[in-house]
């Protein structure tokens, strides 16, 4: 088949989705090895079984994605011409012609997908460039497949899209608010959090503590992100875009405009998040974890498999969350024990039936320094700890 050179219609895939895929993987990376740190640190009394499968499963599904759907498709164009489309994967070409659509039909937001008369199905979507092209070229070429109304209104929604993905890729464009947006915030947003917590609470765990507060930052970040860019493509350009497509209003893209607009949206954005990252060290929110147990412990009342709060600024006896007497707390690897002494306090076997801070006259040993005393689920041992091991009280 002889190949049809490059036109001016030539979609190719959008070069943002490269950098995402790159950060994507990044992230991925450092979640795996965080977590599998963490996880070879495992106890009886916490389940951790399901979280690593739920860890298999994403890694797994993550390499699969990538590699069988997403890289494919990153090196994919598409040539439209009058009366066919030419479908290029790397060497291979398909052509694609219109006289051979047996249908269109509708997926969802930009997606639409041709079936031939073979039953071969096309996708198309937003993540191409200027995908509103394959649907006029369908249109023009077979009117009778989609009805006039149906074509300007999807024509619509495919040019908001295309837009809108367009303005993805400006994302890095104005580099003094961004450098300040994704890397001065963060970097202060810990900094300040570690001097203000660090003043009222003990931090044993300082990679944990740090890594839970890059991945706050970096999820207000996103989110506040994600909020504003959806608030501008719903109530600006896609309204603009609509005015200009059913006017006789110039059709260009007033790239000026929404590069400003973006600016001024992106200072917004950052000072939204300053205030959301400031409420998160007010509360505390970021001392705060949870876990699932798989045995169950009468004394806390708590059944196998049950997810409990933990309280991580209660890790200390000479502080501000010092904790108390018959507090339960979580130390070590896991372990879930209950308080029974602090330092310089006597503890022994208990009698039976006797108060639990009754020690018996045999093997009575003082708490050493630095450590609390603390009892087991059961009731039947008692640990010296030290202070530094301890991670937090659970809630009740």
């Amino acid at each position: 088949m002889k190949h049809d050179s490059l036109q001016p219609r030539l979609l190719r895939y959008r070069s943002n989705i490269k950098m995402y895929s790159v950060i994507f993987i990044f992230l991925t990376l450092t979640l795996f090895i965080f977590w599998m740190s963490n996880f070879q640190q495992t106890h009886p009394f916490t389940n951790q079984s399901e979280e690593l499968i739920l860890l298999g499963c994403y890694l797994f599904l993550t390499v699969s994605f990538y590699f069988f759907w997403l890289r494919p498709r990153m090196n994919k164009y598409v040539q439209v011409f009058e009366d066919h489309l030419l479908i290029c994967r790397g060497k291979e070409k398909e052509l694609v012609k219109f006289s051979d659509i047996e249908s269109v039909k509708f997926v969802c937001w930009s997606i639409f997908y041709v079936k031939m008369n073979s039953g071969l199905k096309h996708y198309f979507h937003s993540r191409y460039e200027r995908v509103d092209y394959v649907w006029e070229g369908i249109y023009q070429s077979c009117p009778n497949l989609i009805s006039s109304e149906v074509f300007n209104s999807f024509r619509i929604k495919l040019v908001q899209y295309d837009h809108y993905q367009k303005r993805k890729e400006w994302f890095f464009k104005h580099k003094v608010i961004d450098v300040i947006n994704w890397i001065v915030l963060p970097m202060l947003f810990i900094g300040i959090s570690f001097i203000l917590q660090s003043k009222d609470i003990l931090i044993h765990q300082q990679e944990v503590y740090f890594f839970r507060l890059f991945m706050y930052s970096m999820l207000v970040l996103l989110v506040t992100s994600f909020i504003f860019t959806l608030l501008l493509k719903k109530l600006v350009f896609d309204k603009k875009v609509t005015s200009q497509i059913e006017s006789f209003e110039i059709k260009t893209r007033d790239v000026e405009f929404e590069g400003e607009l973006l600016h001024r949206t992106k200072i917004f954005q950052s000072l939204t998040a300053v205030f959301t990252l400031a409420i998160l060290i007010k509360v505390d929110l970021n001392l705060f974890s949870v876990t699932k147990i798989n045995q169950e412990i009468a004394n806390l009342k708590v059944k196998r498999g049950s997810t409990i709060i933990i309280d991580n600024r209660y890790n200390c006896i000479n502080c501000k969350y010092r904790l108390h007497d018959g507090d339960f707390v979580v130390f070590g690897k896991g372990v879930i024990g209950q308080v029974l002494a602090t330092e310089g306090e006597l503890v022994g076997e208990l009698k039976p039936g006797a108060p639990s801070r009754m020690p018996s006259s045999q093997n009575i040993q003082e708490v050493p320094q630095n450590h609390i005393a603390v009892k087991s689920p059961d009731g039947r041992n008692i640990t010296f700890v030290k202070i530094q091991e301890l991670i937090g009280k659970i809630q009740n």
